[in-house]
Formats: structure tokens, sequence, C-alpha cells
């Protein structure tokens, strides 16, 4: 079957991959509607199935297409009649429903429920074929309800399901149906109609009498083969043929032509109707809004929704209508719309529950429909509105409530022009659904006031105190299973951002009120944590850190009262093992309390009991995660633990609380359970008090009492080597099998005691035991033998354990003495001998894979710098010396000047043997000591290593914590060997560029070392009266250390201060020079300097920049300078902003080869010297360019400028979709126009554009499918003339490349994909399910199983096409969030 475009559009509405297509399809169906506007209603008709699609991505998008259709057709603003004509009474009744006939109370006692859906699919289907047996009945009902509810497999896996239900119960679900259909209540749409609507006028029914003859007409137009098509112009009048105008089509062909075109006029398409031309599908919808289906209401109020968007002024208008009747038309049609959707806010009880909280989907879509039908209606609309609003919120019926609260919500958010007559009216009934027995209905009362939080405050001082007492009071019952836990905590902190406000919690004490909230920063959901916080910050009475600031307000001699008892609690909470639950007594809980709810929502299961949640100090959540992660999130808590505890320390030690009268001080105290911590032998402990110490020591400079108790045994944790408590199982595991391989060996006759003799042995005991020890001792031996074999496999278990342990070991020795020696520093009590304070912080930044450990080291090593800045001898030349060798240790990242370029050796290059050598040109672009592009080689080997892996994309991975790092960070893909060297760099970095912003405008005198070392090399490596090749005799080492120094400016210049930009504009001279050195490496260096001074100073480099590098682009007789000032360029165009001004730049400077299009005939030389000028040229060409920018160079600098004769149209991204057709069709069909300027991504597939023979492009796309394309748009079916293309292209330049990897992707698309290699991803169902089959070694059995294996999958498959849609929790949040759809408004 062939499918139109019109029909794939519909397809892709339904089965688009991501939201991005469907919505694209929608987009473009509106498109056809502005194009072909005659064929609204049958756009429409199909829209209308997809909104009844039980799919829910389908009804979205379904919704989308209206919005697109709706605001494609011109506003419905008839013109009004005189208004001295006579109206007859029939003319001004109506049958639409009315506020004074309708009656809510009368609804809700005899409206039928509106549930999930009718039931029907459940039910069994009647036989026509007459009576059956009651017990056939029964048999053919128990496997049809088995089917329907899935549970036909059971057999299939082995459970019994005869048991779940029996006759009885199918019988007594028959008299349930039997008794249901006898009940009074009547279905919504039908009691609407027979007690709230009146007949139809007399107008009204020669209105359907019309319409029923023009349907006939209609039909029998359809069915006569012979009846012309509405196209022909042949036998209708005058007035109903289609119009066309003359269009000005704004195309630049010369500054003398205007191009005209003839295009169909749809400008009084509409006014020939004499209704509304979205009338009928309005009432389709509304109708919806009652039906069994959830899906189908749902899908109803959506299009009714974006339909109010673009057309809320204008339903219900009709022909020939004083302006005074056509505003009560209007009145009248939204009064019958609003009570529609208030009757579905009565009789909808559909709710879907995720996790605890209630989201009504039919209810929450028709109450934004409401919202914005409120937006267009009159105030005494309005006022009724709301009155029966208000009336649903006295109902006993929890979903009549919640969906009344809906409707005021979308109300008071919208209207905003009424809110000091509305809030009056609607806050008594919000005020008491802040206190109702449901807690969806609170959630929903909370969320109404959220967006009228300043009217609030302004209009209703009085009642916002017991507002603001109602939430504190809410807080005792919320939990993180409570639904409006998230609306009434944002509502809190929203009311309390208001000084008058938080005058009204003074009278309650904090120690009241911050127990409330306290829980609430454990919760789930963040942003229950952080309205959390903004509480306690608004409480506090600035937006500061919650600790501090309550320690800087409060009497210090309450806080230390206070704290005293719970500081070593605090200590051992923050010194928690990740991997153990912190005990529910050691945390502060908040008793709930119980409140007896009389009615609710009746949810299956039992009475709830509340589960104990295990709490870790890095949150339940990094549990699964990896250990680096894990790690990460760990030593971030202890550190943030630490600095609020070191705050607190600071007020225990304040002298004003330790006076030598006093018996027992505070910060003796203090010392002596810090002292007891560091004298334990758990790594945790002594790790945790340093990292107090350094805070603590980092806010209050001076303390005798506590620093000369710690400072000694500072000293003496720096040296020692101990075994902590946190390895004692892998280390007593290494005990024994130590000991178990000694007794192996002495069965063995092999007597190793002599050499170790130990009872308890040291890790480097054990390590040579299972090395040297046994390799000497059974060298002896037959290595084939049993005994031997037995011996080697306990060795090998042996010496896993022992490299366990040591890396265990290592990494907590290092922790300690890292954060031990941050201690020191902090305490500035260096001792006579720096090493060991010194080497643990370098050892920290050279070797510790935790970023926050690393930076935390490289502060204190600042800290360290300065402090020895005085001292004699001074270490910190060699501090920075190290530093500056750590950062230069990649060689990815500092290449090497001997060899600029590591060989390869990646997987991807080693299975490319079999690849043409056209290939492996594309892959490698050549790169030696003194020739070829760095910046290019890696971008290419970057893109060969994605396009060289096979097998499907790879899943992003999940999203994680935002305030984890973005970059820097190893990953689990990083090669192991290369791990070393990308943690020493990161190490270095990070204190190169901490000491820069430590040091500020003092670093050039504090440090000039490090200065020296950034700039001293460059100074003296460069001479330019004798700069050349001679530089090459100097040999590698001096180009290294030219290479090094280079690095060290690159990584330290972005933290300098800008007081230093002065000092770092001086190098830019020397920097340029370097862009021509004969050493690839150094020229590559420098460049990268140069875009860095870029982001410095942005005006000052382009300068220098244009005026002496970029010319080098020309100097063909110059390699060294071309590849220069390419790395530059490469360089300077990684910021966004740079590309626009340096190509603002460089388009001045643009020359194009006209030989090209003077060979097509085009702008001949004749024309210019009086000659006669053809009418037609030889060939007729398009001209593609990616970006529109370059269209305008190649318009502006080359036809305007050089070829002012050749005549062109342009098509791009910025033309209208009305015109492009029209443009389109002017150059097929008119030979005189030679050119059309094209770009790449204009027109999608199915452009045709056969009138010209010859293709240029003038830039190339990595996607090598964008440039078929191109080509294949002159290249269709209808094109008699051979097709040139040609492409320009600058030789040794990344065109070139681009062109290579154009190649080499097709290639390996054609080759590597196949069927053979499917993954998971691409297998259907069947081919999932029967990874799950069993096979059977026996083609016997297999022939026996298969009826009964094919059975089962039969059945599995069918229960897995019968599930439902899994729905996503972010689905409801993305449809309704009130931002969202506010702004949707504009």
């Amino acid at each position: 079957l062939i499918v139109s475009r019109l029909e794939r559009l519909f397809i892709l509405l339904d089965t688009g991959s991501t939201p991005v297509t469907r919505k694209a399809a929608a987009q473009q169906l509106g498109d056809v509607v502005k194009l072909h506007p005659h064929e609204l209603n049958n756009l429409l008709s199909k829209v209308l199935t997809y909104l009844r699609s039980p799919n829910w991505d389908t009804r979205i998008a379904a919704g989308q297409a209206v919005e697109a259709i709706v605001r494609n057709i011109p506003e419905w603003n008839p013109a009004p009649k005189p208004k001295d004509e006579d109206m007859s009474p029939e003319d001004i009744s109506s049958d639409r429903l009315s506020f004074y006939r309708f009656d809510i109370s009368r609804l809700l006692k005899h409206g039928a429920s509106l549930l999930g859906s009718a039931g029907a699919e459940f039910e069994l289907q009647e036989d026509k074929t007459g009576e059956i047996d009651p017990k056939e009945r029964l048999a053919r009902q128990r496997k049809q309800l088995q089917k329907k509810l899935g549970l036909d497999m059971g057999a299939a896996i082995g459970m019994d399901t005869e048991e779940l239900f029996n006759d009885e119960d199918l019988e007594d679900a028959c008299m349930v149906n039997i008794s249901v259909l006898c009940s009074p209540l009547q279905p919504a749409a039908e009691l609407i109609d027979s007690e709230f609507r009146p007949g139809m006028s007399n107008r009204q029914k020669n209105k359907a009498k019309r319409m029923a003859k023009l349907v006939a007409k209609q039909r029998s137009r359809d069915v006569d083969p012979n009846e012309k098509s509405n196209d022909s112009f042949e036998g209708e009048p005058e007035e109903k043929r289609r119009k066309t105008t003359n269009v000005v089509i704004e195309q630049p062909a010369t500054d003398s032509k205007v191009l005209i075109d003839n295009v169909p006029d749809n400008s009084n398409l509409f006014e020939e109707t004499q209704e509304w031309p979205l009338e009928s599908f309005c009432d389709e919808l509304c109708n919806d809004l009652f039906n069994p289906s959830w899906e189908i209401r749902h899908g109803a109020g959506t299009g009714l929704r974006e339909v109010l968007k673009c057309h809320g002024t204008g339903g219900g208008k009709t022909v020939g209508s004083t302006a005074e009747q056509m505003e009560r038309q209007h009145q009248e049609w939204l009064e019958d719309l609003v009570i529609r959707l208030l009757c579905v806010f009565a009789l909808d009880r559909f709710g879907d529950f995720v996790s605890d909280e209630v989201v009504a989907p039919v209810r929450e879509t028709c109450a934004q429909t409401l919202g914005v039908a409120l937006r267009h209606m009159a105030n005494s609309g309005f006022a009724m509105t709301v009155d029966i609003l208000l009336k649903l919120l006295t109902e006993d019926q929890w979903e009549v409530r919640h969906g009344g609260l809906l409707g005021i919500k979308y109300a008071l958010a919208i209207r905003q022009d009424l809110i000091a007559e509305l809030l009056p009216r609607v806050l008594p009934a919000i005020t008491e659904g802040l206190r109702d027995l449901d807690d969806d209905v609170r959630a929903v009362a909370a969320a109404a006031l959220i967006p009228v939080v300043d009217g609030l405050v302004q209009l209703q001082p009085a009642k916002v105190p017991f507002i603001v007492d109602t939430l504190w009071n809410a807080l005792l019952e919320l939990d993180d299973l409570t639904a409006s836990t998230n609306s009434i905590m944002t509502l809190l902190s929203s009311l309390l951002t208001y000084p008058q406000v938080r005058q009204c919690s003074t009278h309650q004490s904090l120690t009241v009120l911050v127990p409330r909230v306290w829980p609430f920063l454990r919760h789930t959901i963040a942003s229950v944590r952080r309205a959390a916080l903004e509480t306690l910050f608004t409480l506090l009475s600035k937006a500061d850190q919650v600790w501090g600031e309550l320690l800087r307000q409060s009497p210090q001699q309450y806080v230390v009262a206070a704290s005293c008892p719970w500081m070593g609690a605090w200590l051992c909470l923050m010194m928690q093992a990740s991997h153990i639950p912190i005990d529910p007594n050691m945390l502060l809980e908040v008793k709930a309390r119980l409140k007896e709810k009389a009615t609710g929502k009746t949810r299956q299961g039992s009475v709830p009991v509340k589960e104990m949640v295990q709490e870790y100090i890095g949150g339940a959540e990094t549990i699964t995660e990896d250990p680096a992660t894990r790690d990460y999130v760990v030593t971030r808590a202890r550190l943030m633990a630490a600095k609020l505890l070191g705050a607190l320390c600071s007020c225990i030690c304040d002298p004003r609380l330790n006076s030598s009268s006093q018996e027992l001080r505070p910060a003796e105290s203090l010392a002596q359970l810090l002292l007891f911590h560091l004298n334990s032998k758990s790594a945790l402990q002594r790790i945790a008090v340093s990292m107090v110490i350094c805070e603590w020591a980092g806010l209050q400079k001076e303390c005798e009492l506590l620093s000369s108790v710690v400072q000694p045994r500072l000293l003496d944790i720096l040296s020692e080597q101990l075994y902590y408590d946190e390895i004692a199982i892998p280390f007593t595991r290494m005990q024994n099998e130590c000991k178990q391989l000694i007794a192996l060996l002495a069965d063995a006759h092999i007597d190793v005691r002599e050499r170790i003799n130990s009872t308890v042995f040291t890790i480097d005991q054990a390590n040579e035991l299972v090395t040297t020890i046994f390799s000497e001792c059974t060298s002896s031996l037959n290595l084939k033998s049993r005994q031997f074999q037995l011996l080697d496999s306990k060795k090998l278990q042996a010496r896993s354990t022992v490299c366990e342990t040591s890396t265990e070991w290592q990494q907590l020795q290092l922790r300690v003495h890292t954060f031990t020696a941050c201690a020191v520093v902090g305490l500035a009590m260096l001792p006579d001998k720096l090493n060991p304070v010194v080497r643990p912080l370098m050892e920290a930044a050279r070797r510790e894979e935790n970023m926050l450990v690393q930076g935390y080291a490289a502060s204190n090593i600042a800290r360290l710098l300065q402090l020895c800045a005085a001292r004699s001898p001074c270490p910190n030349a060699k501090i920075v010396k190290n530093l500056c060798s750590s950062v230069c240790v990649d060689p990815m990242l500092t290449p090497s000047a001997a060899c600029p370029v590591p060989p390869a050796s990646t997987p991807a290059i080693q299975e490319s043997s079999k690849a043409s050598v056209a290939e492996k040109d594309a892959m490698h672009h050549m790169v030696n000591k003194s020739k070829g592009i760095i910046t290019l080689y890696r971008h290419q080997k970057a893109a060969f290593a994605i396009t060289s892996k096979r097998g499907p994309t790879p899943k992003a991975p999940k999203t994680t914590n935002n305030d984890l790092p973005l970059g820097g960070s190893i990953t689990t893909e990083t090669d192991e060997s290369k791990k070393p060297c990308l943690i020493q760099r990161r190490g270095a970095e990070f204190c190169l560029m901490t000491v820069a912003r430590h040091f500020g405008k003092e670093l050039t005198k504090t440090l000039p070392y490090l200065w020296e070392s950034m700039t001293g090399p460059l100074r003296n490596a460069l001479d330019a009266q004798r700069f050349g090749m001679s530089l090459l005799k100097q040999g590698d080492p001096v180009a290294q250390e030219l290479v090094n120094s280079l690095q060290v400016l690159e990584v330290t210049a972005g933290a300098m201060s800008q007081e230093l930009n002065p000092l770092l504009m001086e190098q830019l001279p020397l920097l340029c020079t370097c862009l021509q050195h004969p050493y690839t490496a150094v020229r590559h260096m420098a460049a990268r300097c140069v875009g860095v001074l870029s982001k410095i100073a942005t005006m000052e480099t382009m300068n220098v920049f244009l005026e002496h590098v970029l010319p080098w682009l020309g100097a063909i007789d110059d390699n060294t300078k071309q590849e220069g000032a390419i790395e530059a360029l490469a360089c300077i165009l990684c910021m966004s902003q740079m590309k626009i001004k340096l190509f603002s730049c460089i388009k001045s400077a643009f020359v194009f080869h006209v030989g090209l299009l003077l060979d097509c005939g085009l702008g001949s030389a004749g024309a210019a010297d009086g000659g006669t000028e053809a009418v037609v040229a030889q060939h007729r060409i398009l001209i593609f360019c990616q970006l529109k920018s370059m269209l305008d160079i190649v318009e502006q600098d080359l036809l305007k400028a050089q070829l002012p004769t050749v005549t062109y149209l342009r098509l791009d991204g910025s033309v209208q979709a009305g015109l492009r057709h029209s443009i389109v069709s002017r150059f097929n069909n008119d030979p005189s126009i030679d050119v059309l300027l094209l770009t790449t991504h204009v027109g999608g597939l199915g452009l045709n554009l056969t009138g010209a023979d010859t293709v240029v492009f003038v830039e190339h796309d990595w996607n090598p499918m964008r440039d078929l394309q191109a080509m294949d748009r002159a290249h269709r079916i209808g094109q008699k003339r051979v097709v040139n293309v040609y492409r320009l292209i600058t030789r040794g330049t990344l065109e070139e490349k681009i062109m290579g990897l154009q190649k080499f992707k097709m290639t390996i698309a054609n080759t590597v994909i196949s069927q053979e290699n499917a993954s998971l991803q691409s297998m259907g169902t069947e081919q999932l399910l029967n990874l799950f089959t069993l096979d059977k070694n026996n083609k016997a059995e297999k022939s026996e199983a298969a009826a009964s294996s094919s059975s089962g999958q039969a059945s599995m498959k069918s229960v897995l096409d019968g599930l439902g849609d899994l729905w996503d929790q972010q689905q409801y949040e993305n449809e309704y969030d009130l931002d969202s759809f506010m702004h949707s408004l504009k």
C-alpha cells in the first residue's frame, strides 16, 4: 500500500519514537491547514481519532496537533449586521446549557459516576446463536475472565489459578450487573439533555435541516464518479471559484527586479460559512467529556483546551447577527462549555495513584480548560462558576472536593484581574481544604494558594496568621508518603518570605517550629528538602546558611550549653561508615500527632504501618552506586559536617566563655573529646576530627586551650604506621590464609619458619611470603604435580587477599595523613621538619582519586606556601617545581616535543587492517616533530573512535545529582593504565589554580618561581630576529622545556587575578611568535595559550590575532605558519561568541571562485561590455551552504558584488513555509532564473528541483547523508539532463578531512550493520521470550514439548500485549506544571 505524506504524519503522531518526533509531526499538520484550509474538517476528524487513543503520548501529540491546526485558522470575527433590523423571539432563544437551569445538587444525586471505563471489556459477549447451557456459560465466562486478567498463562509457569474465584463469584457478579442496570442513576449526557437543556428553537431546527441537506448532497457527490473535482472552475458560479491574488515574493533577485507569483487566496474561505468553523469539532469534544472511558474524556479536555487558547474569543458567534447578539452567543457558548466541565468535576472518579499521591488527569486537564474559558467569560458568568465550585467543596466525596479545588486553583491563577474580589470569596473554602481529612484535597488546596501568595499577603493580611498556623500544624501529620508534603512546604516557605508573615510565627518558639521542619531535610523528594531549607532560612530572617545564622543570632552561652551534650553524638554521626545504616536513636525525630480520618479515599491494603527507612551518611540512594560515586558523596557529607561542627567549636572556644576562673572550661572538654578520637585506632575517627580541627582553625586563629592539646598528637599521627580498625576483616583473613599456606608448605616438607616466624604478619611480610619466599621454596617441585597445584592455588588466594588488604590500608593511610597534615597547616603550628607535613599533601594531589580530597589538599598546599613564604630555607620552589612537573605528565594533553602524537594502539585501528588505504588516510592526519596539526589529529581520532564502535547507540547514563562534579572525574571506562597519569595531572591542576586564586595579585611577588616557570622559557627561547629552523638544532630538551612552561601557563592563567592581566598580555606577542616555531608541539601549546588569553581579554587578543596571525593562512609557501595559524584558529573557535566575532571579521576577506559560474555561462563579460545578454543561461545552478550566514556572504560578496547580472532566488529557514512552494515552482518553471541559493537543511525529503542541472557545495556536512539528500533534489524523476556536482574544497584544511571522513562513514554504514548482529534493542517480543525458553538436549523431548511450550509462549505474549502503558510520573509533572501552562497562554 502506498502511504501518502499526510498519512505518514498521522502515523508519526501515533507511533513516533520520541516526543520531539511527535511534536514535529503535529507542527507539520498545522502547516497543511495553512496551505490547504479547505481540508480543515478532514484533518480535525482524523485528529479526533487520536485524541481518543488509549496511549498517553498519542493524546498529548494529538493535542499539539490541534494547537498547530487552529493556530493557522483566521480568528473568527464575522462582521455584525446593522442594529435596526427586527429580531423575532425565536432568533434569540438558545438550546445551550445555562446557569439558570442548571442544578449541581441534582446532578450529583442522579448522575452516574464517570469511572476509568464502562467495564465492557470484562463482560461476557452474548451468544447470538441462541441460549446456551448455564454451565457452559460459566465455563466460557471463567475462561474469558482469566484471559482478560492475564491469568491464562498461569499453567505455563506452574501457577494454579482455578482457586482464585469460583462459580458462585461469577454468579454473584451477574446479579450485581443486573442490579446496576436497574439503578436509578442516569448517564451524565442523558441527564444533562433531559433535565437542564431546553428544546431546539425554530432557527436551530432550520439550521439542522440545512445541514442534513448539505450532508446528503455531499454524499451524492462522493458516489457520482462523473462529478467534477472541487478544483475545476467550469460550471461554478463566479463567487464560488477559488480566488487568487498577486503576492510580492521578498527575494533578492536584483536591486531593480521584483518577482510576482500567483498563489491561492484563502483569506475569505472561512467567511463563506455561516457559523464558527470549529463548532462541530467542539461539539464532538463536548460529547466526549462524558464518555465512560477516562482516556477519551482526557483527550476531549485536551482538545478543548488547545482550541480555547487560540479561539476562545470566537466560539458560538454566527453570521448575520448584531454585535450584541454575537457577544451573547459567545457568552452562551462559554457558559455551556463551563457547565459541562463542572459536570466532569462533579462526576469524574478516576485517579491514578503515583506512590501515595493521586493524579486525576481528567479533572486536572478539564481544570486547565476551565481556566482558559474563564479568561474570556463575563464577570457575571465567572461569579456563577465560582459559586458552583464552592458548592462542590461541601460534598462528601473527596473526588468532588478535589475537582472543585482544581477549578479554583486555575481560576485564581488566570483571573489575576479579579483577585481582589475573588480571593475573599474562596479563601474560607480553601482554608477549610487545608484542614480536610483527605490528604490529596489538602495538597490541591495548598497548591491553589501558591500562585496568589502575594495577593493573599497584601489583600487578606488578617487571614494569613490562621493559614500559617494551619500549615505549621499540618507539618505534624506529614511524612515521606504524604501527598500534600510538597505543596504545604512550598506554600509555607513562600509565605514566610514576607516580613509581616514571619512576625506571625515569632510568638512560637524556635524549639517548637524547627523540630516540625527538621524531618523534611531528609525527605526523598528534592523539592521538599529545598522548601524545608527555605523555611528554616526565612525563620532566621536572612537567606544565609541555617547553621551559621543560628550560631550568630543566638546567645553564645545558650548555644554552648545546648550543644555540648550533643557534640560527641554529632562526631559519631560524622564518623559513620558509608555502608552501615545510622542508628535511628541518634537522629532527632518528631512525634507526629495521629489523627483518625473519618472519611477519605478507600485504598487497598490494611491499616498502613510506618516503614522504618534506613538512613546512611551519604543517603540511601548511594548504596547502589559505584564505589567512586559513593565515596564522593560520603566525603562531601563529612566535609559539610566538619564545616558546621567547626563553626560550633569556634563558639565553644570563645574566650568569653573560657575564663581562667572557671572550674571546667568548655574548650578543655572539647579538647579532651577530640584527643580521645585522635588516640583511637579508627581511621574514620582520626579523619573526622582532623577535618573539624582544620575548619575550626580557619575561623578562630588562636585558642591555646585546644591547639596545645591536639597539635602534638597530630604530629605523632603523621609518623605512625598503624593497621586501622576498618581493615580488621581483610587483615584477619590475610593472617588466616598466610598461616594456612605455611601449614600446606609444612605438609610438603618445606619449612619457612626460619625466614618468616611471626604470630601476626605485617602486610610486607605477607607479601614477601606469597611472592619471594614461595617462589624460592617451591622451585624444586614439579610444576605439574598435584602437590604444587594445591600450593599454587592457595598462594594465589592468599596473594589476592594481601593485595586487597594492602590497597585498603594504603588508601586509609593516605587519607589519615592528608587530613592530619591539613589540620597542622590550619593550626599554623608547623614543625621544624616539614617533610611529614608536605609529603602527604603532595601524595594526595598525586594519587587521590576523590576530587574533593584532592581539592582539600590543594587548598592547604596554598596555605602552606603562604606560611613558608618567609621561612628559611624556603620549600616553596621545590613544591612548585613538583606541581609543574605533575601537570605535564599526561602525554595526551601535554605533547612530547620529540613525538607529539603517541603511536596508535586502539582496538578500532587494529581492526582496520581490512579497510582500504583511503579509509586509513581519512583516519590519520600525519603529525611528526615538525609538521602537522595536533588539534585536527585529536578531533579526527575522537570522531573515528565514535564511528568505529559497533552495535546500537549506548544508553545515556542515568542522571546524577546536580551537585556531583561535572567534569574532571575519572570515569569507570577509563583505561586502568592511564588512571595514574590522569589523577596526577588533575591534582596538579587543582593545586596550581587554587594557588593562583589564593595569592591573587600578589602571586608574582610571593611565588616568583611559579611565574618564572610560566614565562621564563618563553622569553629565553625566542629571538624574533634569529627565529627559524635553527631552533631544531637546540635539541628536543629545550623544546620540551618550552612546551612544559606553556602547559603551566595555560592551566594557571585562567585562575589568575584580573589585576595581573597586563602581565599576561605582555606574553601575547611571544605566543604569536611561537605559532611559527619549528616544533609541532610548541605551536600546539602556544595556540592553546592564545585560546586562554582570548577568554581573558577578548578584544586585545583578537586584534593581535587578526593583524598578525590570520594572514598566515594565505602563506602557501610556508607550511609552518599555516599550521600555527590553523592551530590558533581552532583553539579560539572553542568559544561560541568568538566564532561569531571571528566569522564577521573573516567574512570581508572571503573570495569566491567565480570561474565555475563563468564556465556555466552565467555573468558573462559580454553583458558588461554592452553586448547582448542571453535570456536563458546554458546551465542552472543550485548553491548549497550549511549556514544562512554563509549564504549571506555568497549573496553579498559574490552575486551582488561580482556577478550583478545573475538572477537568483533564495530558500532557507527564514522563508515562510507558505512561500516556499511558490519559490520552488518559480525556479523550476522560469528558466531565466540562473541560481537558487539553499541551505542543506531546508525543505526536507521530497523537494524537487529538476530545473537545475548543476549542484555546487560551498560548505560540507559531517553527515554524508545530508549532502547526498541535497544532491538528489536535482537528480529526480523528470530530470532530462546530466547533473554535475561540484564541491569547493580548500587543500590542506579541515574541509579535505571532512570529505575523507564522509567516505569512511559511508563505507562503515554499508558494511558493519546487518541483520546478523542485531542486539537486544532490535529484538521483537517473541525473540526476547525465546531467550528465557530452555532448550532440550533430546530432540524427542523437543517435539513432545513443542505444543505446550508454544501455547505457553503464546499466553505470555498475549499477556504482554494486553498490558497497558506503564505511566511515568514525569509525564504528569510536565503536563500539569502550572508555570508551563501559564507560559503557554502568553
